[in-house]
């Protein structure tokens, strides 16, 4: 038997899932907007060629999205403002309702995959927040619903005391499933908000100016900084 690492082979694995899952942004996406300003700027304007890391991270994302909802793509972008929202997928694509109960059908259903623990307030996650409001918003309904896949589960199973580590509860994966409900108001304001994040992303892109980090980076999100690859580099704010 002779057993040699291809790494020919490797590329080209790599390759087929960033030509069928990354396409060029257009447009002004939520996405743009629920994170620093800057660095989605700079990605739209100078390129960003995806590292084998970040292809094979999103990857995870990409296969429990399809193994949990039974779908290959996402459910068709709305564009409200000009901002274009996309969901993962339906309430309706998972419960299955009688086809009187239409409403159901609006629901929408955001899936996360995640290294975070599954101890893990969902209210830490803004970002998550921001994004499933937006959806709510264009779908005209104030539920939404959420699931958590942790890969790590509690992270006991690894860091837990010799005794804990082989415990059910501390078992991984795990996942947990909410229902997220919003009033109007909150759905409101977050929506003002990423109107108020559009004009200053796309003055960006136009002017090419970057804006103060107290601006550019959501409140609660400084932590961006720290892996960015165009801190110190492109972006010197």
């Amino acid at each position: 038997m002779k057993i040699t690492e291809d790494a020919q082979f490797r590329a080209a694995l790599l390759k087929h899932i960033a030509d069928r899952e990354f396409s060029e942004r257009t447009g002004t996406h939520c996405s743009d907007l629920i994170y620093c300003l800057n660095k989605q700027a700079l990605r739209r304007r100078l390129g960003d060629e995806s590292t084998d890391q970040e292809v094979l991270l999103f990857s995870i994302g990409w296969a429990t999205q399809r193994w949990l909802t039974g779908r290959d793509e996402d459910v068709e972008s709305r564009e409200v403002d000009g901002i274009l929202v996309t969901c993962d997928a339906n309430y309706y694509d998972i419960c299955p309702v009688d086809s009187d109960a239409k409403q159901i059908y609006l629901i929408p259903f955001e899936l996360k995959c995640t290294y975070q623990g599954s101890n893990k307030a969902i209210e830490e996650n803004p970002q998550w927040l921001k994004q499933i409001m937006a959806q709510c918003h264009v779908m005209g309904t104030t539920v939404a619903y959420l699931s958590r896949f942790e890969l790590m589960g509690n992270w006991k199973s690894v860091f837990g005391k010799k005794e804990e580590k082989n415990l059910p509860e501390n078992a991984r994966p795990t996942l947990h499933a909410y229902r997220l409900e919003f009033t109007p108001e909150e759905l409101e304001r977050n929506w003002q908000w990423l109107r108020e994040r559009k004009e200053l992303f796309e003055h960006i892109l136009e002017t090419g100016d970057l804006l103060p980090k107290a601006v550019a980076v959501p409140s609660g999100q400084s932590y961006e900084c720290g892996w960015c690859k165009f801190k110190g580099v492109e972006c010197t704010v």
